[in-house]
C-alpha cells in the first residue's frame, strides 16, 4: 500500500489555489495506483530535493501529471495538473508498449 504525506500546504497549493484544475485528493492519489503510470525525474527542488512527476490515469479518467517528493518513505504531492496533448500522447504510448509486452489486448 503507497503511503501518503498531506500537509496544509500542499492541500492548499494543490486543491484551493488552482480550483480551474479540479483536484481532489483521491483524484490525486489515484495516479499512483495506475499499473500503466509514467514515472520520470522531474528536477531539483529549490533545497536540493529530488522531485519526480507520475503521469497517470485518474479515477476520474483524466491523464493527470504529479509532482511529488518522497520523504520517510511516503509520497508528498506538490503540484497536480490535467496533462497536455502531448503528455497524454506520451502516456497512451507507455500504456500501448506495455500491454503489447505483456500480451495484454484490452
Amino acid at each position: 500500500m503507497t503511503e501518503f504525506q498531506w500537509d496544509e500546504g500542499s492541500i492548499k497549493h494543490i486543491i484551493q489555489d488552482y480550483p480551474d484544475r479540479d483536484n481532489s485528493i483521491s483524484e490525486v492519489e489515484s495516479v499512483f495506483a495506475d499499473p500503466y503510470a509514467l514515472i520520470k525525474f522531474s528536477r531539483l527542488g529549490p533545497d536540493g530535493e529530488e522531485r519526480f512527476q507520475a503521469i497517470g490515469l485518474s479515477n476520474r479518467f483524466r491523464v493527470c501529471s504529479v509532482v511529488y517528493v518522497i520523504r520517510n518513505g511516503q509520497i508528498r504531492p506538490i503540484s497536480c495538473w490535467p496533462s497536455k496533448a502531448k503528455i497524454r500522447n506520451e502516456y497512451a504510448q507507455n500504456v500501448k508498449q506495455k500491454q503489447q509486452a505483456s500480451g495484454d489486448r484490452d
